[in-house]
């Protein structure tokens, strides 16, 4: 009989516990609770143009406040990019919000031409509270700004077929070489010869035109001529061998 009682008082202990568990709710407390704090957009892909830019991010808080509130933000010891090439602000949230943002700005110091460079800014829990997806990425390059393309022409035997031009948005012919200018002409020794020519272009857009007067392109039957158009790192036209009468390529300066 003691053992039935004994049973019995355990039970009645356990469901109290679980009936008085049971009462109990967990309130949020959006105003006196603990005060956490996130990025909300947390990756970005940026090209720096040489007056610099900003980047905004979006951050959100778990409380609300009748006052403005800041949190600091840092950049990690993993970041590539100098600390001469960015500038991180502090995170605003206005009064009576729960959302703010926190500028980035980044400039051209120390950037180099097709570099590719990534900056984490760590957002820095405020006392007493927590930080969580508390790291945004910013991957970023310097914008190339290039007026000055290199023609590169690398003539095939008929060395003498081979001409292009350069035309304007107007249309107007604002660089050009004619037929007969490399050579020497129907030799094998224009096998491979290569010419380069400067050519500085105001921003704008352009097209290419490689032409053969034999329409056989630069293609001798035996060796694969070719060009480029470069600019810096740019690439804006390309093409070898056997192209036929004429090869046009559309490219912009600067867009």
């Amino acid at each position: 009989m003691k053992k039935y009682l004994l049973k019995i008082t355990v039970i009645a202990l356990f469901m109290g516990v679980i009936v008085g568990c049971e009462s109990e709710s967990v309130v949020f407390d959006n105003v006196n609770g603990q005060e956490g704090v996130q990025f909300t957009t947390r990756s970005y892909n940026i090209t720096v143009p040489p007056a610099g830019t900003t980047v905004t991010i979006p951050v959100s808080v778990t409380t609300i406040s009748d006052v403005a509130r800041t949190f600091q933000a840092v950049a990690d010891v993993k970041s590539t990019g100098a600390a001469v090439s960015y500038s991180i602000g502090v995170a605003t949230i206005p009064a009576g919000s729960y959302e703010g943002t926190l500028d980035v700005t980044l400039n051209t110091n120390s950037l180099q031409d097709g570099i590719a460079y990534t900056l984490l800014v760590k957002l820095v829990a405020p006392a007493g509270g927590s930080a969580f997806n508390d790291v945004a990425t910013i991957n970023y390059n310097k914008k190339v700004v290039c007026n000055n393309v290199v023609l590169t022409v690398t003539t095939d035997a008929y060395a003498e077929e081979t001409s292009w031009k350069i035309r304007n948005a107007a249309g107007v012919v604002v660089a050009s070489i004619p037929p007969g200018t490399y050579g020497p002409a129907s030799s094998t020794a224009s096998r491979g010869k290569v010419y380069t020519h400067n050519i500085n272009l105001p921003n704008g857009k352009y097209t290419l035109i490689m032409e053969d007067i034999y329409c056989d392109g630069q293609n001798d039957g035996v060796y694969d001529g070719g060009y480029k158009l470069d600019c810096s790192i740019i690439k804006h036209a390309s093409g070898t061998g056997a192209y036929g009468c004429t090869e046009v390529t559309a490219f912009e300066i600067n867009p």
